[in-house]
């Protein structure tokens, strides 16, 4: 009992720091904490427990009761990960939705909502990336789940942006975060299309943007198609490519652990059809994933990419 209060207290006061730019983070990361098959994720003053071992269960109650001494909670669920079946037990709270804030851009959570809460937030510096490049440009943020990166983009004055992805639901809840945000949307700022149809349309039509960023799922299905992002990743590469200003930056990023930066790299290579690079900077996980790509569970590798 001594030794797995000590490992969390230790755990969360690692991250005491990023309290100052959001309240929102990863409080365990498995292995990297010395956890292997826990992750407790912090939105607010809810918490979001995976547990991905089955050793944990019966230190529960002993993890909840160390979390309620040790940081406020109103909201508290775990989910057990058993292949691709998730199931999911609250023992604190009822409402499952609640709003946190990052670099002073407010987002909705559903900590209800499957595995994926509302917001990545292995995803934060990348975040912030795009928020410092994209003054006054035209921004294209494919895949776009619930338009976090939308957000930023207008928060720091993109001249416009456009958000798509296959899922209507994902689209609302960005909307919503616009909303939160009292962000201007802009006519077709919101598009119901798979990216890769979208990246193909927009060539054909002359339609190019100053940035994209490229955050695909591991695996999807839509319609009668699949996606595989080992499989797919370098022909959407080489479609952003296509539409793609001169000077203009692409952020590609993937979870998918069987992918490295290097594959990135070659994937991006094929795809330049003559065009060149000024500077490639690989990205990952945030500081609150302690020991990323140290195992699959927490896993991010991603590439920022700007062309002359």
């Amino acid at each position: 009992m001594n030794s797995l209060q000590a490992l969390l207290i230790r755990a969360i006061r690692q991250r005491d720091k990023l309290s100052t730019i959001t309240n929102a983070m990863r409080l365990v990361n498995g292995k990297g904490d010395g956890a292997d098959g826990l992750l407790i994720d912090r939105f607010d003053k809810y918490i979001h427990i995976q547990v991905l071992k089955e050793d944990w269960h019966k230190h529960l109650d002993a993890i909840c009761g160390i979390l309620t001494r040790t940081c406020p909670i109103d909201f508290l669920i775990v989910k057990t990960r058993r292949g691709l079946d998730v199931t999911g037990r609250i023992f604190i709270g009822s409402d499952p939705k609640t709003f946190v804030t990052e670099h002073g851009n407010k987002f909705e959570v559903d900590l209800n909502d499957g595995l994926n809460c509302g917001l990545f937030l292995d995803m934060r510096q990348n975040r912030r990336l795009v928020a410092q490049a994209c003054r006054g440009k035209k921004v294209l943020n494919c895949f776009a789940y619930t338009c976090s990166f939308g957000v930023y983009a207008r928060a720091h004055g993109a001249g416009e942006v456009i958000n798509t992805d296959i899922s209507r639901k994902s689209l609302e809840r960005g909307e919503k975060n616009y909303k939160l945000n009292a962000l201007t949307v802009g006519e077709g700022e919101f598009v119901k299309a798979d990216s890769i149809s979208f990246l193909q349309r927009a060539f054909k039509k002359g339609n190019d943007f100053d940035m994209i960023i490229l955050d695909p799922p591991s695996f999807a299905r839509y319609g009668t198609k699949v996606f595989q992002v080992k499989r797919d990743l370098p022909q959407i590469i080489a479609s952003a490519v296509t539409v793609l200003k001169p000077g203009g930056r692409l952020l590609v990023t993937t979870n998918y652990s069987e992918i490295t930066h290097a594959d990135l790299e070659s994937f991006l290579a094929h795809g330049l059809k003559g065009r060149r690079v000024e500077h490639i900077q690989r990205v990952g996980q945030d500081e609150d994933f302690i020991g990323a790509n140290g195992f699959k569970e927490s896993y991010l590798v991603g590439l920022w990419v700007k062309f002359l």
